[in-house]
């Protein structure tokens, strides 16, 4: 198995290499759709003389600026046949991009050809350079205005789980859950906070700066930037603390399959407008609402769990998370939720955390049986308390109670269930 990662390396190519690289993509899509292009090898054939001729960079550019467009294309195709109306692709922002053919480490530096026989050296830091130690295998470079970005790849063997973890994600923590009773919880609610301040800070700056647009272009950028690094930070902290745990217990990773969740957020149904009197598309959901889950990281926490664990060797598998939370992991009934997300069931008496209830319900629900049944192989250590109804008393016996919801500062997590 290959797995893959990438590092970003504080770099300024030259300019006209993005603007150009930026034309030949545009140049490679408007083709694209004028032909009727759907491979890689007949937009090569339409465009690659043309782009060579008109362009003098090296030739490894107008190669990735193909590949690129295809990309662009296919993602526009793919919109097209799911009933969409998107607007015609174009290529906005400065990047450029290379493959790993016509790269070269040496002396601490990645060469990056330019033109023919005239090369950009990018300077390794540390964490780079630990990766080219390592034998890792440099895959590609993309070039934006300001940073380098280089990915890495390198082959692992798969390591067969001796028992299984559940990750649950919501909106101001992410919970796991082990097979073998072990429950922890990554407060993140800073995050949410941090969410809603960067909402209302925006619209201020909106007012106040309206009538200036290059001061107001300024801020916002300034705000998102500090925005984006405090998410990036607190869910590669989680993340990373997350894989550690299960690399050193020997434990594969079960998470929520959550593709189409933003599509049914911002779903719409064609309703009478009644202010002009026309039928028109209307969302269903709130803007309050739409908001909150628009702006909610699930995506890159689930994206970071499964490339570390793929570059970790570990096992990670997706199931659908509908009605985990509101399920009765011992006799499959409705849950009533009652404050501070405590969870019980009228038919059993079972009673919890609703988002450990949720990590128990996808631990139950893999379609992996050797995991969970009674054929599963002896040195793949199950507990009990995952197929039998008594297992389940039993296990929730061993990690019920009250969780401390004082974040530990110094981990950034809170204390288990006792």
């Amino acid at each position: 198995m290959e797995a893959y990662k990438a590092v970003i390396i504080p770099f300024k190519p030259p300019v006209e290499l993005l603007r150009d690289f930026r034309d030949m993509v545009n140049y490679c899509i408007q083709a694209g759709l004028r032909h009727g292009a759907t491979s890689k090898f007949k937009l090569t054939r339409l465009v690659y003389r043309e782009l060579t001729a008109k362009y003098p960079w090296h030739s490894w550019y107008a190669l990735s600026a193909i590949e690129v467009a295809c990309a662009i294309l296919k993602n526009y195709r793919k919109s097209l046949r799911r009933g969409l109306s998107p607007r015609v692709p174009r290529a906005r922002r400065l990047i450029a991009k290379i493959g790993n053919q016509a790269l070269k480490v040496e002396e601490g530096r990645v060469r990056v050809p330019l033109r023919p026989r005239k090369w950009l050296y990018i300077p390794l830091h540390r964490r780079a350079s630990e990766f080219v130690e390592a034998g890792c295998r440099l895959r590609s470079a993309t070039l934006t205005p300001n940073a380098a970005c280089l990915a890495f790849s390198k082959q692992v063997d798969g390591i067969e789980p001796r028992s299984w973890a559940a990750v649950d994600v919501n909106e101001d923590n992410v919970t796991l859950a082990t097979s073998n009773g072990e429950v922890e919880v990554y407060e993140l609610s800073r995050l949410k906070r941090a969410g809603y301040g960067y909402f209302a800070r925006r619209k201020a700056i909106q007012r106040r700066y309206h009538g200036d647009r290059r001061v107001l272009k300024k801020a916002l950028s300034k705000l998102s930037k500090n925005y984006r690094s405090l998410v990036s930070s607190e869910l590669h902290k989680a993340s990373a603390a997350i894989i550690k745990l299960c690399k050193e217990r020997g434990y594969g990773l079960i998470v929520e399959d959550l593709r189409g969740l933003r599509g049914s957020v911002n779903a719409k149904v064609k309703r009478l407008n009644p202010y002009s009197g026309k039928i028109q598309p209307t969302s269903t959901r709130s803007k309050e609402l739409k908001r909150r889950l628009n702006n909610w990281w699930f995506r890159r926490l689930l994206n970071q769990l499964e490339y570390k664990a793929k570059w970790e060797g570990m096992s990670i598998e997706a199931v659908d998370p509908k009605g985990s939370s509101s399920t009765c992991p011992m006799c499959r009934s409705k849950l009533k939720l009652y404050l501070n997300g405590r969870v019980e069931c009228s038919s059993c008496g079972y009673h919890g955390d609703r988002h450990v209830t949720a990590c128990l319900n996808l631990l139950k629900a893999s379609d992996v049986t050797p995991r969970f049944g009674v054929e599963r192989p002896l040195d793949v250590a199950v507990n009990p308390a995952l197929t039998t109804l008594m297992g389940v008393r039993a296990s929730w016996a061993s990690i019920r109670g009250e969780v401390n919801w004082e974040a530990n500062r110094t981990t950034g997590r809170c204390a288990n269930y006792t």
